[in-house]
Protein backbone atom coordinates (compact mmCIF):
# COMPACT_ATOMS: atom_id res chain seq x y z
CA UNK A 1 0.00 0.00 0.00
CA UNK A 2 1.34 3.48 -0.93
CA UNK A 3 2.68 5.90 1.80
CA UNK A 4 3.14 9.56 1.43
CA UNK A 5 6.19 11.23 2.62
CA UNK A 6 7.04 15.09 2.94
CA UNK A 7 10.10 14.13 0.74
CA UNK A 8 7.90 12.76 -1.53
CA UNK A 9 5.66 16.12 -1.78
CA UNK A 10 8.62 18.35 -2.13
CA UNK A 11 9.89 16.60 -5.37
CA UNK A 12 6.32 17.69 -7.01
CA UNK A 13 6.53 21.01 -8.48
CA UNK A 14 3.64 23.59 -6.65
CA UNK A 15 1.91 23.56 -9.87
CA UNK A 16 1.41 19.80 -9.27
CA UNK A 17 0.55 20.03 -5.63
CA UNK A 18 -2.19 22.65 -6.59
CA UNK A 19 -3.28 20.06 -9.29
CA UNK A 20 -3.08 17.14 -7.44
CA UNK A 21 -5.02 18.98 -4.21
CA UNK A 22 -7.82 20.39 -6.58
CA UNK A 23 -8.07 16.36 -7.28
CA UNK A 24 -8.47 15.38 -4.15
CA UNK A 25 -11.34 17.95 -3.57
CA UNK A 26 -9.84 21.04 -2.31
CA UNK A 27 -10.90 24.06 -4.03
CA UNK A 28 -7.24 25.78 -3.28
CA UNK A 29 -6.68 29.43 -4.72
CA UNK A 30 -3.51 31.34 -4.12
CA UNK A 31 -5.05 34.61 -3.17
CA UNK A 32 -7.23 32.53 -0.50
CA UNK A 33 -4.13 30.43 0.62
CA UNK A 34 -1.73 33.54 1.25
CA UNK A 35 -5.04 34.89 3.87
CA UNK A 36 -5.58 31.73 5.46
CA UNK A 37 -2.03 31.64 6.54
CA UNK A 38 -2.41 34.54 8.47
CA UNK A 39 -5.44 32.50 10.29
CA UNK A 40 -4.21 29.45 11.34
CA UNK A 41 -0.77 28.69 13.09
CA UNK A 42 0.07 25.33 11.70
CA UNK A 43 -0.06 24.36 8.53
CA UNK A 44 -2.22 21.00 9.97
CA UNK A 45 -4.85 23.55 10.98
CA UNK A 46 -5.21 24.68 8.17
CA UNK A 47 -5.62 21.19 6.20
CA UNK A 48 -8.27 20.40 8.95
CA UNK A 49 -9.89 23.06 7.92
CA UNK A 50 -9.90 22.25 4.18
CA UNK A 51 -11.37 18.73 5.35
CA UNK A 52 -14.28 20.86 7.17
CA UNK A 53 -14.93 23.01 4.05
CA UNK A 54 -14.69 20.72 0.76
CA UNK A 55 -15.83 17.66 -0.29
CA UNK A 56 -12.71 15.97 0.14
CA UNK A 57 -12.21 12.87 -1.85
CA UNK A 58 -8.57 11.61 -0.56
CA UNK A 59 -9.14 8.24 1.05
CA UNK A 60 -6.27 6.15 2.90
CA UNK A 61 -2.83 7.14 2.60
CA UNK A 62 -4.49 9.96 -0.21
CA UNK A 63 -5.43 11.45 3.19
CA UNK A 64 -2.05 12.39 4.79
CA UNK A 65 -1.24 14.08 1.28
CA UNK A 66 -3.65 16.77 1.93
CA UNK A 67 -2.25 17.96 5.44
CA UNK A 68 1.75 17.50 3.78
CA UNK A 69 0.63 19.16 0.31
CA UNK A 70 -0.36 22.24 3.20
CA UNK A 71 3.60 21.98 5.22
CA UNK A 72 5.53 22.40 1.53
CA UNK A 73 2.95 25.08 0.00
CA UNK A 74 3.24 26.94 3.19
CA UNK A 75 7.24 27.02 3.01
CA UNK A 76 7.35 28.06 -0.26
CA UNK A 77 3.75 30.35 -1.11
CA UNK A 78 4.32 32.09 2.80
CA UNK A 79 8.05 31.69 3.80
CA UNK A 80 8.21 34.71 5.94
CA UNK A 81 5.25 33.41 8.01
CA UNK A 82 6.47 31.02 10.47
CA UNK A 83 3.76 28.66 11.74
CA UNK A 84 3.70 25.90 14.14
CA UNK A 85 5.76 22.85 12.11
CA UNK A 86 8.62 25.41 10.99
CA UNK A 87 8.71 26.82 14.91
CA UNK A 88 9.23 23.09 16.08
CA UNK A 89 11.75 22.06 13.82
CA UNK A 90 14.00 24.94 15.28
CA UNK A 91 12.89 23.83 18.49
CA UNK A 92 14.74 20.37 17.54
CA UNK A 93 17.85 22.24 16.13
CA UNK A 94 18.36 23.98 19.23
CA UNK A 95 17.60 20.56 21.45
CA UNK A 96 20.49 19.46 19.10
CA UNK A 97 22.68 21.92 19.17
CA UNK A 98 22.32 21.92 23.14
CA UNK A 99 23.65 17.96 22.56
CA UNK A 100 26.26 19.32 20.24
CA UNK A 101 27.44 21.57 23.18
CA UNK A 102 26.93 24.21 20.75
CA UNK A 103 24.62 26.54 23.47
CA UNK A 104 25.17 29.89 22.84
CA UNK A 105 23.85 28.80 19.34
CA UNK A 106 21.14 27.33 20.76
CA UNK A 107 20.44 30.45 22.92
CA UNK A 108 20.19 32.22 19.89
CA UNK A 109 18.30 29.74 18.09
CA UNK A 110 16.00 29.67 21.09
CA UNK A 111 16.00 33.17 21.31
CA UNK A 112 14.46 33.68 17.65
CA UNK A 113 11.73 30.73 18.50
CA UNK A 114 10.57 33.18 21.67
CA UNK A 115 10.15 36.11 19.15
CA UNK A 116 8.21 34.69 17.02
CA UNK A 117 6.00 33.27 19.65
CA UNK A 118 5.43 36.65 21.25
CA UNK A 119 4.03 37.63 18.19
CA UNK A 120 1.45 34.50 18.82
CA UNK A 121 0.61 35.82 22.73
CA UNK A 122 -2.79 37.90 23.36
CA UNK A 123 -3.58 39.89 26.95
CA UNK A 124 -5.44 37.13 28.39
CA UNK A 125 -3.11 34.83 27.91
CA UNK A 126 -1.77 34.84 31.62
CA UNK A 127 -0.24 31.46 31.74
CA UNK A 128 2.30 29.49 29.75
CA UNK A 129 -0.63 26.81 30.28
CA UNK A 130 -2.61 29.04 28.39
CA UNK A 131 -0.26 29.63 25.52
CA UNK A 132 -0.26 26.71 25.10
CA UNK A 133 -3.08 26.60 22.79
CA UNK A 134 -1.30 28.65 20.35
CA UNK A 135 1.77 26.23 19.60
CA UNK A 136 0.72 22.43 17.88
CA UNK A 137 3.98 21.25 17.82
CA UNK A 138 5.66 18.11 19.03
CA UNK A 139 7.19 19.90 21.67
CA UNK A 140 6.20 21.26 24.94
CA UNK A 141 6.11 25.35 25.55
CA UNK A 142 5.83 24.29 29.30
CA UNK A 143 8.60 22.43 29.25
CA UNK A 144 10.51 24.26 26.53
CA UNK A 145 10.48 27.78 28.22
CA UNK A 146 11.98 26.66 31.12
CA UNK A 147 14.74 24.56 29.33
CA UNK A 148 15.22 28.17 27.43
CA UNK A 149 16.03 29.93 30.76
CA UNK A 150 18.72 26.79 31.77
CA UNK A 151 20.76 27.53 28.92
CA UNK A 152 20.75 31.21 29.05
CA UNK A 153 22.71 30.24 32.53
CA UNK A 154 25.14 27.90 31.30
CA UNK A 155 25.72 30.21 28.28
CA UNK A 156 26.52 32.83 30.28
CA UNK A 157 29.37 31.12 32.09
CA UNK A 158 30.70 31.23 28.52
CA UNK A 159 29.43 34.84 27.84
CA UNK A 160 28.50 37.36 30.52
CA UNK A 161 26.01 38.81 27.79
CA UNK A 162 23.57 35.59 28.33
CA UNK A 163 23.36 36.32 31.88
CA UNK A 164 21.62 39.75 30.74
CA UNK A 165 19.55 37.66 28.25
CA UNK A 166 18.52 35.31 31.01
CA UNK A 167 17.34 38.80 33.28
CA UNK A 168 15.49 40.31 30.01
CA UNK A 169 13.82 36.84 29.33
CA UNK A 170 12.86 35.56 33.11
CA UNK A 171 11.33 39.33 34.00
CA UNK A 172 9.37 39.70 30.56
CA UNK A 173 8.11 35.84 31.36
CA UNK A 174 6.77 36.25 34.48
CA UNK A 175 5.58 39.71 34.38
CA UNK A 176 3.49 38.73 30.64
CA UNK A 177 2.26 34.60 31.77
CA UNK A 178 2.34 35.69 35.88
CA UNK A 179 -0.36 33.23 36.40
CA UNK A 180 1.96 30.44 34.89
CA UNK A 181 2.68 27.47 37.81
CA UNK A 182 4.12 28.80 40.94
CA UNK A 183 7.13 26.45 40.98
CA UNK A 184 8.04 27.90 37.22
CA UNK A 185 7.15 31.59 38.97
CA UNK A 186 9.72 30.95 41.71
CA UNK A 187 12.70 29.45 39.20
CA UNK A 188 12.37 32.37 36.98
CA UNK A 189 12.79 34.80 39.81
CA UNK A 190 15.37 32.91 41.16
CA UNK A 191 17.43 32.64 37.99
CA UNK A 192 17.30 37.05 37.77
CA UNK A 193 18.41 36.86 41.01
CA UNK A 194 21.23 34.69 40.62
CA UNK A 195 21.97 36.21 36.77
CA UNK A 196 22.73 39.83 39.14
CA UNK A 197 25.11 38.26 41.40
CA UNK A 198 26.94 36.34 38.05
CA UNK A 199 27.65 39.40 36.72
CA UNK A 200 28.48 41.31 40.18
CA UNK A 201 25.70 43.82 40.36
CA UNK A 202 24.98 42.42 44.21
CA UNK A 203 22.87 44.54 45.55
CA UNK A 204 20.16 43.97 42.99
CA UNK A 205 20.93 40.38 43.92
CA UNK A 206 20.44 40.86 47.31
CA UNK A 207 17.47 42.76 46.50
CA UNK A 208 15.90 40.21 43.85
CA UNK A 209 16.15 37.22 46.33
CA UNK A 210 14.52 39.64 49.09
CA UNK A 211 11.45 39.88 46.96
CA UNK A 212 11.74 36.03 46.37
CA UNK A 213 11.33 35.37 50.05
CA UNK A 214 8.71 38.04 50.78
CA UNK A 215 6.52 36.62 48.13
CA UNK A 216 7.42 32.55 49.00
CA UNK A 217 8.57 32.64 52.51
CA UNK A 218 7.19 29.06 52.78
CA UNK A 219 9.84 28.07 49.56
CA UNK A 220 13.39 26.89 51.04
CA UNK A 221 14.82 27.29 47.55
CA UNK A 222 14.80 30.99 47.59
CA UNK A 223 16.66 31.22 50.70
CA UNK A 224 19.26 28.22 49.23
CA UNK A 225 19.59 30.09 46.36
CA UNK A 226 20.64 33.32 47.88
CA UNK A 227 22.87 31.47 50.38
CA UNK A 228 24.61 29.49 47.87
CA UNK A 229 25.75 32.87 46.16
CA UNK A 230 28.16 33.79 48.95
CA UNK A 231 29.88 30.78 49.44
CA UNK A 232 29.49 27.62 46.50
CA UNK A 233 29.62 29.79 43.66
CA UNK A 234 32.02 32.43 45.33
CA UNK A 235 35.14 31.36 43.51
CA UNK A 236 33.41 33.10 40.15
CA UNK A 237 35.62 36.65 40.13
CA UNK A 238 32.17 38.39 39.22
CA UNK A 239 30.47 37.42 42.97
CA UNK A 240 31.08 38.39 46.33
CA UNK A 241 34.10 37.01 48.17
CA UNK A 242 33.10 34.15 50.46
CA UNK A 243 30.97 35.32 53.36
CA UNK A 244 30.56 32.36 55.49
CA UNK A 245 28.40 34.16 58.25
CA UNK A 246 25.98 35.62 55.66
CA UNK A 247 25.47 32.18 53.92
CA UNK A 248 24.61 30.66 57.43
CA UNK A 249 21.93 33.85 58.26
CA UNK A 250 20.68 32.99 55.45
CA UNK A 251 20.35 29.05 55.54
CA UNK A 252 18.81 29.78 59.12
CA UNK A 253 16.27 32.11 58.44
CA UNK A 254 15.46 29.72 55.63
CA UNK A 255 14.97 27.20 58.81
CA UNK A 256 12.59 29.29 60.33
CA UNK A 257 10.13 29.95 58.11
CA UNK A 258 10.74 27.72 55.16
CA UNK A 259 7.75 24.81 55.31
CA UNK A 260 9.84 22.13 52.54
CA UNK A 261 12.35 20.80 51.83
CA UNK A 262 14.40 21.95 54.83
CA UNK A 263 16.74 18.86 54.78
CA UNK A 264 18.60 20.31 51.72
CA UNK A 265 19.08 23.61 53.98
CA UNK A 266 20.47 21.31 56.95
CA UNK A 267 22.67 19.56 53.80
CA UNK A 268 23.81 23.22 53.50
CA UNK A 269 24.74 23.91 56.67
CA UNK A 270 26.48 20.62 57.14
CA UNK A 271 28.42 21.52 54.03
CA UNK A 272 29.16 25.00 54.88
CA UNK A 273 30.56 24.22 58.34
CA UNK A 274 32.98 21.25 56.78
CA UNK A 275 33.65 23.86 54.25
CA UNK A 276 34.86 26.74 56.87
CA UNK A 277 36.65 23.87 58.97
CA UNK A 278 38.61 22.95 55.39
CA UNK A 279 39.72 26.93 54.89
CA UNK A 280 41.08 27.09 58.94
CA UNK A 281 43.28 24.26 58.81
Amino acid sequence: MYHWSIEEVETLSTKEIIRKLRGFGVDFKRSQFLEDVKRFYSASDLADHWVRIYPITAEWFDEDFIWMAAIVLWRRLAPDVINSEQLDEMMQRGYDLKRERRIKECCNKESQIREHLKKRFSPDMKSIENAESVFTGMQSLFNWCQDLELELGNAGSEDTIFYEKRIEYCREFYRMLPDTSSLVIKNMKRAEAESYFFLGEKEKGDAAFKKIIEEFPESAWGYIGWGDMYWLFSRNDELPRLDYDNAEKIYRMGLAKATSDKRVILDRLRDLEEEKKKVMR
